[in-house]
């Protein structure tokens, strides 16, 4: 069988035009090259180097081989390449799951630093709820869900990402929007808005945390709706919404948004990422890489596996 490295041999001297340059271009003896040159020939039972010239002349047999010989070590090179590129995530795929708004924020904006920086990788986005997003990991389908607050579940791994400003969603009249800033006093006796989908009852607890005492409760409607329609039902008035910075990206005509503030200043609310701890793709690494550059996190560290040492007995 001839060796890739025989095809290089013969495609230096064919290019240097001469034996003895192509053995000092390669760094070997010039024996050597001769010698791999004329297996190559024997085993093709053709010559491909006129030996009645000075020099390393190809016979018309040689020219047509040597476009084959040069194809085959291209094709060899670029696997070589794409394979390296690969264990290094430099190409490939990363599924990333949310279920808040794409439009704007901190989602939209790493997500598109990342595939500036990579742009030989795919990367997929699928918004689902939490219960959804969180099966996609468990059985393989996303490597990396990004979602609202800080939790626990088993066989994955968690970090925190990155925070977003709080605001109120009004109708343009609303006597609220003349105010410089809102606090959240300033929404008690407000009827409110959510979709039932995520982050829905994230956002329902908040609103009774902050507006709720004993005995009077915020009035709040879950509806089985978009966050779109969730807006423009807003635009017709009667009822006000809170949603994440990242939906400032939705434009609705008749919607306003406010930010809140708290006795701290900003309202702000968490991201955090979840994958599973075996998730072995180089891609989600990079993507992880970059968060906590971009976010000045620590390092996101991933799990080793573990060499277990055979007791000795």
């Amino acid at each position: 069988m001839i060796e890739l490295r025989q095809l290089r041999y013969l495609i230096a001297a064919a290019e240097a035009g001469s034996f003895s340059r192509a053995a000092r271009s390669i760094n070997i003896k010039q024996a050597t090259l001769s010698r791999h040159v004329l297996e190559i020939e024997k085993r093709l039972g053709m010559a491909l180097f006129d030996r009645k010239t000075r020099g390393a002349t190809l016979t018309p047999n040689g020219r047509t081989y040597l476009r084959t010989a040069q194809r085959i070590v291209k094709e060899f090179e670029e696997l070589n390449n794409w394979v390296r590129a690969t264990n290094n995530g430099h190409v490939g795929k990363l599924a990333v799951g949310f279920y808040t708004s794409f439009s704007a924020g901190n989602l939209r904006a790493t997500l598109s630093e990342f595939g500036e920086r990579h742009p030989e990788v795919k990367v997929s986005g699928f918004e689902r709820d939490r219960d959804m997003l969180l099966a996609g990991i468990e059985n393989g389908l996303l490597d990396i869900a990004i979602m609202i607050g800080e939790a626990s579940y088993r066989g994955l791994m968690s970090r925190s990402f990155w925070s977003e400003r709080i605001f109120v969603a009004m109708p343009a009249g609303h006597p609220l929007t003349q105010c410089e800033r809102i606090h959240w006093p300033d929404l008690t006796g407000e009827h409110f808005l959510l979709t039932e989908r995520d982050p829905g009852p994230e956002t329902r607890n908040i609103l009774m945390g902050k507006l709720g005492v004993p005995g009077c409760m915020p009035e709040i409607d879950m509806q089985d709706i978009g966050r779109e329609t969730m807006l423009s039902a807003i635009a017709l008035g009667g009822r006000l919404s809170i949603v994440a910075e990242s939906a400032l990206g939705i434009q609705v005509p008749g919607v306003t948004f406010s930010e809140i503030h708290d006795s701290h200043g900003h309202m702000r609310i968490g991201f955090s990422g979840y994958w599973r701890e075996d998730n072995d793709n180089p891609v989600l690494l990079r993507f992880l890489d970059l968060v906590a550059g971009r976010y000045s996190l620590p390092p996101i560290l991933m799990p080793q596996p573990s060499h277990h040492q055979p007791e000795k007995k």
